[in-house]
């Protein structure tokens, strides 16, 4: 929660914004788990997402199932 708000970019999106992004590709949920463990950077910008490799595969996946429920924000 230190650098993703719910709605609104802290440091990376919000989730309501990465939700909204992609919620129709269905291979997001494995893309987002993969991210989340390995990090990425270029995505949104050149804000860089560490890796989080103590976050267990099963954990991930919940993780990006959660982000990408999130209702859309406001505009």
């Amino acid at each position: 929660m230190r650098c993703h708000g719910m709605v609104r970019k802290f440091v990376g999106p919000g989730f309501a914004e990465i939700a909204a992004r992609y919620r129709t590709d269905a291979a997001a949920p494995e893309r987002l788990a993969g991210k989340i463990r390995a990090g990425s950077v270029g995505t949104w910008g050149a804000v860089i997402m560490p890796r989080q490799p103590q976050v267990s595969e099963a954990e991930a996946q919940a993780l990006a199932a959660w982000i990408l429920s999130q209702p859309a924000g406001p505009p």
